[in-house]
């Protein structure tokens, strides 16, 4: 009888979400198809719900999953837009989002509320139990406010308000779909309490590899990733429900080194203090689902509580983080399911170790003969390959190696011209190369041509140096600011393109001057250098800098992580200031790594009342991060990018207006609602400064800003007929416009 009690336990736990009996009932009638998941990746956010499509519909009825009573009533002009928050019999709150109206009761006291208040916007928390409802009670409708698309967001929080995945436990949802898994990244760290530089396949950056599927559900990386040191992991995933392309988050990620645990997400819930932590969460490489990888580490400042695992692996004596794993070939695994018990594996191997080392690499001056020698630390066998260019590296052949007692030699061409790059290759493929040359062969007076370009990074930055030509042996790149000279290590990354990091702590502030020196393969120099102003900030930190040709300003950081380094420099403007702007500067990039951030850069400068700074957005032109002079001479910097000071002088244009039928679905609104598009093309509409009245009486003005238009809900209770409609909006430098319609309401 013990035995069979057993085994019925077991039975049950077994059973699939799918197939347990679900507490609550799903908020809206028809199929459970969704466009987003829990945990999703938002700009700045995680996805605190899910999003249930309504096929371009509006007014689809929201129900009440269980008995409970209205708690809450929240409408603004992004975000959520119209949002109804119902508090469940067991505690928990079920909130929907981007409606279109509540029901009558409600919107009768959301309106009446705002017309008095003077306010389009309003957030009222609802006397408990004063609004009861019984499980599958219409409570609201769903719409398009403050999204670009119709649709339902919904959420499940917990007593403590914190958003917890609804498909986890309490709602299931048809999917045979499993994640898809498109990359792989491999971040070399930095070790504490050592100064050896962590290196993927010979190189200290980032190195992203792109998977390929090999059978169902199961992607591979063909070749053996070489790390010396330590690194992390990161992973490009996303997953579908199968009912249209909408690329999800899924609900779990592992990743295993030989069958142990190196980290582990799980997409359980989070409260509101953490969702800006989504920053710490991820890389973004590329555009899109692809290009976006998740992090399989935990970064500083990260307090996810389902997030488990040291995160990185290595190799070295005496560090006392992450996973110590023993020199030579491990076995990696990434395993990633969703909700309804879909999983995928992506399958790879890493070998630790050190790279071989090169010690002698020379054409013999008395003979066309090639000295050859390298080394192993880790003790293994190395082959050799040498490669013979006689067009200036347009083609390559490889010559014979002759081996000798500890090093080899080679026969090639008795041309003074050629070029060669030996690859020493260790046993597990580990490498190491180096370029040379028979030596100059030109004595004409030129130069070959450098360039130096720089890359953000978290506490630093990345120096490329770039020639159009093959530069033999590696260049000196030297760093000279205010604390001082100092000389960067380079790796070669091409036949003419080597990289380097440059720590926080080798920049001071201000002006610094990169400055490479090599030789191409004909003996030519190749000497170049750049100005970059740099600006490391730790929290609290000022820097006065100069924008836009001429401007004098304060850059500020008020909290960040570390160091956030600050890269600033004058641009060409990227497009036209547009119609009613003018610019007041010329346009400055201001550039930095944004997960560096706990709070926005703030950044000072006194200017004109109508003068605001903006940021350059490729697919919408320039954009209004704020007008200084109505924020205390001081504006929020959040993102990277180009930005000018522009100044706008002309009101926004109020184009007509028009009724525009509605769903109907709430007794307090007429079937129609009257709209006015509007035209502004500088600062963008203050969406707090709208006003309007019907025949002298106040009535709610809503501002749409994905639609660029006022919305005017019409209740019934008001009287058909013809009527005057004055309304007034600001943009956000303060020009007004006001203006009169009149319109017949039937």
């Amino acid at each position: 009888m013990k035995k069979r009690i057993t085994a019925i336990i077991l039975l049950i736990l077994t059973i699939s979400p799918a197939a347990r009996a679900e507490v609550y009932l799903w908020p809206v009638k028809g199929e459970r198809r969704l466009s987003s998941s829990f945990g999703e990746f938002r700009d700045g956010h995680y996805h605190a719900g899910i999003d249930l499509r309504s096929y371009g519909a509006i007014g689809l009825p929201c129900l009440a999953i269980s008995d409970g009573y209205l708690s809450r009533v929240k409408i603004g002009p992004q975000g959520y837009g119209k949002a109804l928050y119902v508090k469940l019999a067991d505690g928990r709150t079920a909130v929907y989002a981007h409606l279109d109206c509540f029901n009558g009761e409600i919107d009768s006291i959301v309106w009446h509320y705002r017309v008095r208040k003077g306010s389009p916007w309003c957030d009222i928390t609802l006397d408990d139990g004063k609004y009861p409802v019984s499980v599958g009670d219409t409570v609201c409708y769903s719409g398009n406010t403050g999204t670009s698309a119709p649709h339902l967001h919904f959420e499940i929080r917990d007593e403590q308000q914190r958003p917890i995945n609804p498909l986890e436990e309490i709602y299931s949802v048809p999917d045979n779909q499993a994640p898809i898994i498109s990359g792989l990244e491999f971040i070399p760290e930095v070790l504490p309490g050592t100064s050896r530089m962590s290196l993927v396949d010979g190189l200290p950056f980032p190195k992203e590899c792109l998977l390929r599927a090999s059978g169902r559900e199961i992607y591979k990386l063909s070749d053996t990733v070489h790390i010396q040191g330590g690194v992390k992991f990161a992973v490009s995933v996303w997953d579908e429900q199968g009912y249209g392309r909408y690329r999800m988050a899924p609900l779990t990620i592992d990743l295993y080194v030989d069958g142990q645990t190196v980290y582990s997400i799980r997409n359980s819930k989070f409260s509101y203090m953490q969702s800006a932590e989504i920053v710490l969460e991820y890389d973004i490489r590329g555009k899109g689902s692809a290009g976006r990888y998740t992090l399989l580490f935990r970064k500083k400042g990260n307090t996810r509580t389902d997030r488990n695992g040291p995160g990185m692996i290595h190799s070295i004596d005496g560090v006392d983080q992450g996973l110590r794993l023993s020199a030579g070939l491990h076995r990696c695994e990434i395993v990633t399911g969703d909700a309804s018990g879909n999983y995928s594996r992506a399958v790879f191997n890493i070998e630790l170790g050190s790279q071989p080392i090169i010690t002698r690499a020379e054409r013999l001056e008395a003979a066309p003969e090639v000295v050859l020698s390298a080394v192993d630390p880790d003790g293994k066998p190395l082959s050799g390959h040498l490669l013979e260019s006689l067009d200036g590296g347009g083609t390559w052949a490889e010559m014979k190696i002759s081996e000798r007692d500890n090093y080899g030699t080679a026969s090639v061409s008795d041309t003074a011209s050629a070029l060669y790059r030996f690859r020493a290759v260790g046993g597990m493929g580990a490498s190491a190369e180096r370029w040379f040359s028979a030596g100059a062969v030109s004595s004409e007076q030129d130069g070959a041509f450098f360039e130096i370009l720089s890359r953000e990074m978290e506490e630093g930055l990345y120096v490329d140096c770039v020639s159009d030509a093959v530069i033999m042996d590696m260049p000196v790149l030297t760093v000279t600011g205010s604390s001082g000279t100092d000389t960067i290590t380079v790796f070669r990354t091409d036949a003419g393109s080597f990289s380097s990091v440059v720590h926080a702590g080798k920049l001071g502030s201000g002006p610094h001057t990169f400055r490479v020196l090599g030789s191409d393969h004909r003996g030519f120099s190749a000497d170049a250098a750049k100005v970059i102003d740099i600006y490391p900030l730790s929290s609290g930190e000022r820097a006065e800098i100069v924008v836009g040709d001429s401007i004098r300003a304060v850059l500020r950081a008020p909290s960040v992580r570390g160091k956030v380094v600050c890269l600033v420099g004058d641009v060409s403007m990227p497009g036209p200031a547009g119609n009613g702007l003018r610019a007041v500067s010329g346009a400055f990039s201001i550039r930095f790594m944004e997960p560096s951030l706990r709070r926005r850069l703030v950044l000072e400068a006194e200017m004109e009342r109508r003068t605001g700074l903006y940021i350059w957005k490729k697919d919408k032109g320039w954009r209004c991060v704020g007008i200084p002079a109505m924020e205390s001479d001081a504006v929020m910097i959040g993102r990277p990018g180009t930005y000018v000071f522009l100044r706008d002088g002309i009101p926004p244009v109020i184009k007509h207006a028009a009724l525009e039928k509605n769903h109907g679905g709430s007794s307090f609104f007429r079937n129609v609602t009257c709209t006015l598009p509007v035209i502004e093309d500088g600062s963008g509409i203050d969406p707090y400064s709208t006003e309007a009245a019907i025949n002298g009486e106040p009535v709610v003005c809503e501002w749409d800003g994905l639609r660029d238009r006022l919305v005017i809900p019409l209740p019934v209770s008001m009287a058909p007929g013809n009527v005057t409609l004055e309304v007034s909006v600001s943009d956000h430098a303060g020009n007004r416009t006001a203006q009169r319609f009149g319109f017949v309401i039937q």
